[in-house]
């Protein structure tokens, strides 16, 4: 391997530009999840999980796909020479957002009451439920705009707005939460909705797009060819919403809204916070794979360079994270949300099986294969969800982090298959050893932490396993990456 190698220069700027973005909105978000957990403690944070599931079930269902869809349409529009080819397909994609959040926010309306019953066993929750479609709304119509903003390419553009809602979300958050408590729950929804949408249109009206008359009948015919494009990855994604709504609501109902706030605060940092190396790569890794999706080989490096780099970059973060999870907690949240550290430990070390799978699964896209990325997911959540049921009797909360790791276990090798026989992609000599290695110190933690985390002689073998963790993650990264490169990342930004 050569240091000066391009793929994996590449692999590394995109991350560091995209997710540096993403690590201030984290930051604001660390800021609104301690003022929430303070304030309304685990109650109120089970109730905010419960309207985050809501709104993202109705933005995935009515959204019909049509945000990774749109990007990849309005890209191809954009680099070609016929500018009125790129405004008509915009002007298709602002009709068909506008028709996807009204129908979201009048389906919110109509399932208020069986919602509400489901989730709290009366309609007690029926009426903020109802008020939350007006979230639903600003919800998939932002959504729109930043799949715009995406598709022209205006990253900064879209990292800037991303970042001025979250801060200016978390100004208004902040004095309701504290004069008006859980009743001001789903006004704080509406107006954060407001301000995102605010600050993506006033960055989206920045680029000067012209009006185009389209009328609504060749809008939809044009559009039919973007929903079945998108529509594997919705039903996906409207399945895992589903998942995570009925693990709320069965916490609550099982145990109590506390439960599900408990529950609330270790799938946050999971699949927030340590996903967010996986979502900055994604950025750029994604498009790299589809336009190599007909070169088997090319296919076979660059997904082999892509599990290489987020090995070395989420290996130590997923040992630092094992190793402090109550401390996380703590400092996230509240003390109170330190009974969760169990759920948090097993879920991380489910993490591991997940970013190994992660550039798999996006074979199967790139190639077009979207029923056997459907299925893939079916059975992910199918094992999560019947995993946490059986296990729920004998362990409690703790069920539901066992289940996601055991759905990962199984998740992992089923991709691989897909992958192997879609590509015939394999794992390099060098990428086998450096996963098993990772495994064995990734253990060590786990075990250390969950068996001796009220001893304080844990912290010397935990400092040591994650030193063993960053030298070797260090090591591995110099291999393919020269450090001297990072001035000229600067210089030409």
């Amino acid at each position: 391997m050569k240091k000066d190698n391009s793929s994996y220069n590449q692999i590394l700027k995109s991350t560091s530009i995209f997710g540096g973005s993403q690590v201030i909105i984290i930051l604001i978000g660390i800021v609104r999840s301690k003022i929430i957990a303070v304030l309304l403690g685990p109650a109120g944070v089970g109730f905010i999980g419960i309207c985050y599931s809501i709104i993202d079930t109705f933005r995935a269902g009515c959204g019909l796909g049509m945000d990774t869809a749109g990007v990849k349409e309005i890209a191809e529009a954009n680099n070609s020479e016929n500018k009125q080819a790129l405004y008509r397909t915009i002007a298709r994609f602002n009709k068909w957002f506008k028709v996807s959040a009204i129908a979201g926010a009048i389906a919110c309306i109509i399932f208020c009451y069986p919602i509400s019953i489901w989730a709290s066993g009366d309609d007690e929750y029926a009426l903020r439920i109802a008020g939350l479609s007006v979230a639903v709304l600003l919800s998939i119509i932002t959504t729109g705009r930043s799949t715009i903003l995406q598709g022209m390419r205006r990253i900064p553009e879209m990292a800037k707005s991303a970042v001025l809602g979250s801060f200016f979300g978390l100004l208004f958050t902040a004095p309701l939460y504290f004069i008006f408590g859980i009743q001001s729950i789903v006004p704080a929804f509406i107006g954060t909705g407001l301000i995102s949408f605010f600050c993506v249109e006033y960055y989206y009206r920045r680029q000067r797009i012209p009006k185009v008359a389209l009328s609504n009948k060749e809008a939809f015919q044009s559009g039919l060819n973007t929903l079945k494009l998108g529509i594997y990855i919705v039903i996906a994604g409207f399945i895992g919403t589903i998942s995570m709504f009925l693990v709320r609501t069965y916490l609550s109902r099982s145990i109590d809204i506390d439960a599900a706030g408990l529950f609330q605060s270790a799938w946050v940092i999971t699949n927030i916070y340590l996903s967010l190396i996986l979502r900055s790569m994604g950025t750029d890794f994604f498009p790299r794979l589809s336009a190599i999706a007909g070169e088997k080989d090319k296919i076979k490096q660059l997904v082999n360079e892509q599990t290489y780099i987020i090995l070395v970059v989420a290996s130590p973060a997923i040992v630092t994270m094992l190793l402090f999870s109550d401390f996380a907690l703590s400092v996230l949240y509240t003390s109170k949300f330190e009974y969760a550290s169990d759920v948090l430990r097993w879920q991380i070390l489910g993490t591991f099986f997940k970013v190994l799978s992660w550039p798999m699964a996006f074979i199967m896209l790139a190639k077009n294969k979207g029923s056997a990325f459907l299925f893939t997911e079916v059975i992910f959540y199918a094992v999560y969800l019947l995993s946490a049921y059986l296990l729920f009797p004998s362990y409690g909360l703790d069920a539901t982090g066992i289940g996601y790791l055991i759905a990962y276990i199984i998740y992992l090798p089923m991709v691989f298959i897909f992958s192997r026989n879609i590509s015939d992609f394999v794992w390099r000599k060098d990428i086998i050893r450096m996963a098993l290695i990772n495994a064995v110190l990734i253990t060590a933690a786990f075990f250390t932490a969950r068996l001796y985390y009220t001893e304080e002689y844990a912290l010397i073998p935990g400092a040591i396993i994650l030193i063993i963790t960053l030298i070797y993650a260090y090591f591995k990264l110099k291999r393919v990456f020269n450090f001297a490169d990072l001035k000229d990342w600067f210089r030409k930004r």
